[in-house]
């Protein structure tokens, strides 16, 4: 027998040998789908276990000896086979194959890594909602788009891999469809690419789902309805955060488009989601929903600052992130003393005129420059408190600054920040006597509709929710955070969070306590062990606040952090990120 014959002979005895072993193995029905789990590239964020779980590789060395001889393979090549033959290494070529993840997916997971590592836990009962559809579409809605628990699904449509999910909500009684909660089936698990208005008017029109974009991002659609507003948000597509928000005018009535310049800081992922809501004219809660992907480019972000403004000497001046002046805020000092200041949306709006009445608004780019017109009190007025959000909505207290008083004594505001005093008016309501009285300043909720202001009604007061569309009393009877510790009373230091959570300050009477409102009920964030009135508060969007009280001292906390008093010098009287 030849050499040669020898080889086929051994050949053909070693696919004897592997083919009656293979017979013997029974094949689970999921056995592909766990080999291809275990060769997949990189290795995923598990995101619902921590300390994240090391993927180690299994190798698996298989010998088999015939009459004495070794066989080993290496990558492709030929079996070598001989007695005592050791081949030299033979490097192994890994060809470069897409992994299928769909493009527009982003939750739960935003890869297949990450798909791949819940894969290796889910056979022991880890996160088994991810399988199912309506509970992903619940999970995000809830958990991430912050909707609030009313909504849920019906109906699931499911075709193949793809699957739609209406998501729905009691509105007047029964449930309305709000929108269409679209996913893909990766391997085992439902993604998250989109939802649409379940309507089919509210559409993103631009920018294109995926496209790239950087802020301010313009986020605009056609136009539908007969008086409708649009909020708009930039959202981390991998956590629960607001990264921006911004809202449309009023459209519809024939207006052919809605459009909004949103603000935000890019998440560190690179991608994010674009959430364009309405509100039901029943009840003024969630009435329809859209969303998409959107990639962010890496050019001029808008980075985080960790100082702040804040009004110091009847000037605009910028402070680091110690509290340390950096300088004023050319053009600020042009029109008089400065009582108030809040920055949205790159620009500074600020209250100007004599110390005792500033009875102009005035806005002014954050860079410095030439401060133009905004709002004018009505003659013998002046402004005590406003709050102006990014999209331009404004409301202010005015307050009479005459002798006998007029009546009414003050007006609350709901305007849109205008450079031609006296256009786009909304409304007022009028105080005819004071108390009541608002304290500081009102501010906007994130609906567009509502303003929250605390009210002194003589020795008390309260958190009242004011209507800026029907609302008429200077007292109304709805609060838009529960009940509160009466010995804590508020004292105007009242301020909207970026993802519009309510916060406010009071007093305990030996101590300063900055609250938020989560779920209609007030928690404490942080003490300040001084005995001071609360004056100004900014919260910025990861939920760091600025407090300044009535003597003109600042402090800075995390949300349950530790408070540092910062070294402002002093005679800070109005504070903003």
């Amino acid at each position: 027998m030849s050499h040669d014959d020898r080889d086929l002979d051994m050949e053909r005895r070693l696919r004897e040998a592997l083919a009656s072993t293979a017979e013997a193995v029974q094949p689970g029905g999921d056995g592909l789908m766990r080999i291809q789990q275990r060769v997949a590239e990189g290795r995923g964020r598990d995101r619902w276990l921590r300390p994240a779980l090391v993927l180690g590789s299994v190798v698996v060395v298989a010998a088999i000896a015939v009459g004495g001889v070794a066989i080993a393979r290496h990558g492709t090549g030929a079996a070598k086979v001989g007695p005592g033959h050791s081949p030299s290494p033979t490097p192994t070529i890994n060809p470069v194959v897409s992994d299928g993840f769909p493009e527009q997916a982003f939750f739960p997971f935003s890869n297949a890594a990450e798909e791949a590592s819940w894969e290796q836990q889910s056979a022991g009962g880890h996160s088994p909602w991810i399988s199912d559809p309506g509970a992903v579409s619940e999970s995000w809605v809830d958990n991430y788009l912050k909707f609030g628990a009313g909504v849920g699904a019906g109906t699931v449509s499911i075709t193949g891999t793809s699957a739609d999910v209406t998501m729905q909500r009691a509105i007047a009684g029964s449930e309305h469809p709000v929108a269409i909660v679209h996913l893909v089936k990766f391997h085992h698990a439902w993604l998250v690419t989109g939802a649409s208005s379940a309507q089919g008017d509210l559409v993103i029109s631009s920018p294109a789902p995926g496209a790239t974009g950087n802020s301010p991002l313009t986020v605009s659609g056609p136009g539908f309805g007969v008086d409708e507003r649009a909020n708009v948000e930039v959202r981390d597509a991998e956590t629960p955060a607001l990264l921006g928000q911004a809202k449309t005018g009023m459209f519809g009535g024939g207006t052919s488009q809605w459009s909004a310049s949103v603000s935000f800081t890019p998440s560190d992922e690179g991608f994010g989601v674009v959430v364009v809501s309405i509100a039901s004219p029943a009840d003024g809660g969630l009435g329809e929903f859209t969303a998409q992907k959107v990639v962010f480019t890496t050019a001029s972000p808008v980075a985080k600052t960790a100082g702040f403004y804040g009004v110091q000497g009847g000037v605009i001046e910028r402070f680091d992130a110690g509290g340390a002046p950096a300088g004023p805020v050319a053009g600020s000092s042009a029109h008089g003393t400065v009582a108030e200041v809040h920055h949205a949306g790159g620009t500074l709006y600020f209250t100007a005129g004599t110390t005792d009445c500033p009875s102009t608004l005035y806005s002014l780019p954050a860079g410095g420059g030439t401060p133009l017109s905004a709002a004018q009190a009505d003659q013998g007025y002046g402004i005590e408190g406003f709050d102006v959000t990014t999209d331009g909505l404004l409301t202010y207290y005015e307050r009479s600054c005459t002798r006998p008083m007029p009546d009414p004594q003050a007006k609350l505001w709901f305007e849109v920040v205008r450079q031609t005093p006296g256009a786009h008016t909304t409304g007022y309501i009028s105080f005819p006597s004071e108390p009541p009285a608002i304290v500081g300043d009102p501010v906007w909720e994130a609906d567009g509709t509502h303003v929250d202001a605390f009210v002194r009604t003589g020795m008390q007061g309260y958190l009242a929710r004011y209507d800026s569309t029907h609302g008429n009393k200077t007292m109304p009877g709805a609060v838009p955070c529960g009940q509160y510790d009466p010995a804590t009373q508020l004292t105007g230091a009242v301020a909207t969070a970026p993802d519009g959570t309510l916060w406010f300050a009071g007093q305990t009477g030996s101590s300063m306590q900055v609250l938020s409102c989560d779920a209609g009920q007030p928690t404490v964030r942080f003490t300040i062990p001084v005995n001071g009135t609360p004056q100004s508060l900014a919260v910025d969007s990861s939920g760091t606040a600025l407090l300044a009280d009535s003597d003109g001292n600042v402090w800075r906390a995390a949300a349950g952090g530790t408070p540092s008093e910062l070294s402002t010098k002093g005679g800070v009287s109005s504070v903003t990120w």
